[in-house]
């Protein structure tokens, strides 16, 4: 099997080198290369749970922590008549926040640490607060990193098949777009395959110590005393053959693999994974669209528990310079509910020295492009006046497809979940005479996003 060149892997290739979009999907989930190939030990619970915390993601402070709710666990894991549930969530919680693991860059360097500093079941609400330690692998990720679809992972019933999955997804970026026939080949020694994906227990005291003293992964295996699958012959038909099949049944990757063996005896050393994209059929890819829906019908729910209420100082902003309620949620989203963000936001934008022809849209950028204050300011001289001139051109000319894109998406939003205010905005253009058909055929998505923003704002709008 041969290996890809590297100039093959460039031209082919997506750039990795990306910085993660602020508005991430919240179908999706995102893990930076250093979180993907950590070595730590976790059970299938566990993991669906911190794939749908990190799908959660908002800050306090600098700390990442997500709210989960029972219900929607249930619902999310197809355990509805499950009435353990809630024993299992307390269960879960303190061996989440037991678990190490070792991340590790390019370079060698090495940290040991918990993943997840606490998780907490209480008052009917699942809290799960991330190590801020690997807040830059996890939010707002710059550099390498990986996502994949939060309705895939959550049909896994191997907790291995989890792991490799991530793995394999990670490496896929490799493979040109739509060839079904491409592949990539990578490996991974035996003993470090074994740690990445919850073989070995890395939550042994002797285990962190070896590590921490600069000892292999051979080493790792030889001596910790938690480990499965010791005979190559076991772990092949538990655990590489099942997670074969459970990836060429249902993911967009599947792999094949070839063992490597060393030595006088032929021991197997290593693992070649021949990855390639996947087609799973038909019936598998309207299980998965039925879940991908039930995740955001369940994420709609969370929004609405999660917001029902604004805090004081967010509710204080409605009404300021025309914002609405819907704009400062929109602004919360954006800053993934920092508050601070938001406030920071709206004083820049108020202090500017020009008018901004779009004040919302102003604000939105800021808080996702994260300007700065030597960027923008402002009370003064005339040098700092035609600077932020300069930044206002730049913004809107840079902004303008984004704007347009996240109206779209509102109004696509909006036409799907079909609110009481969608209702009455529908009964407002038939008062003008103009049906729904009408407005979205005499309008692009992203105009009919606008015009709907304009009637909560102002109670009219101009229908065409």
């Amino acid at each position: 099997m041969r290996e890809k060149k590297a100039e093959e892997i460039n031209k082919t290739g997506e750039d990795r080198s990306m910085k993660l979009p602020q508005e991430a999907d919240q179908q999706r989930v995102y893990k930076g290369r250093e979180i993907i190939t950590a070595k730590y030990k976790a059970s299938l619970l566990e993991n669906k749970l911190t794939s749908i915390a990190l799908s959660r993601l908002s800050m306090e402070g600098d700390t990442p922590v997500a709210t989960l709710y029972p219900s929607e666990i249930r619902k999310l894991l197809g355990r509805q008549s499950d009435t353990n549930i809630y024993k299992k969530l307390i269960s879960t919680a303190k061996t989440m926040t037991g678990h190490q693991m070792v991340i590790e860059d390019d370079k060698g360097n090495f940290e040991v640490l918990a993943m997840i500093t606490n998780a907490r079941y209480e008052n009917g609400v699942f809290t799960v607060t991330f190590n801020k330690v690997i807040a830059p692998y996890i939010i707002n990720i710059k550099g390498n990193y990986t996502s994949y679809s939060l309705a895939n992972v959550l049909r896994f019933k191997c907790d291995y098949s989890f792991r490799i999955y991530e793995l394999i997804k990670s490496e896929a970026w490799h493979l040109k777009k739509g060839d079904m026939d491409d592949y990539y080949v990578k490996e991974y020694g035996l003993s470090e395959l074994k740690c990445m994906i919850g073989v070995v227990n890395m939550d042994e005291a002797r285990v962190k110590r070896a590590k921490q003293n600069g000892a292999s992964w051979d080493k790792i295996v030889e001596i910790a005393n938690e480990k499965s699958f010791n005979e190559w012959g076991d772990f092949r038909r538990r655990v590489l053959e099942r997670a074969k099949k459970e990836l060429a049944e249902q993911c967009d990757v599947k792999f094949d693999y070839d063992p490597v063996a060393a030595g006088r005896g032929g021991k197997i050393v290593a693992v070649k994974f021949i990855i390639r994209w996947n087609n799973p059929g038909e019936k598998v890819r309207e299980a998965i669209s039925a879940k991908k829906k039930q995740v955001e019908e369940t994420n709609n729910q969370y929004e609405e528990m999660t917001l029902t209420n604004l805090s004081g100082q967010m509710e204080a902003l409605v009404g300021h310079n025309g914002l609405s309620e819907a704009d400062i949620r929109v602004f919360l989203k954006e800053a993934l509910h920092d508050e601070k963000e938001v406030l920071r936001a709206v004083d820049m934008a108020d202090r500017q020295t020009g008018p901004l022809t779009n004040y919302t849209g102003w604000i939105i950028s800021c808080i996702r492009e994260h300007y700065d204050e030597p960027q923008m300011v402002i009370d003064g001289s005339k040098e700092k006046g035609d600077r932020v001139v300069k930044a206002k051109e730049i913004i809107e000319e840079k902004t303008n497809s984004q704007k347009n894109a996240m109206s779209a998406a509102y109004w696509n939003k909006a036409m799907k979940k079909r609110s009481e205010k969608f209702m009455e905005f529908e009964e407002y253009l038939k008062t003008r005479g103009v049906s729904m058909d009408m407005f979205t055929d005499g309008n692009e998505d992203y105009e009919c996003g606008d015009k709907f923003m304009q009637w909560i704002k102002t109670g009219e709008t101009d229908p065409f």
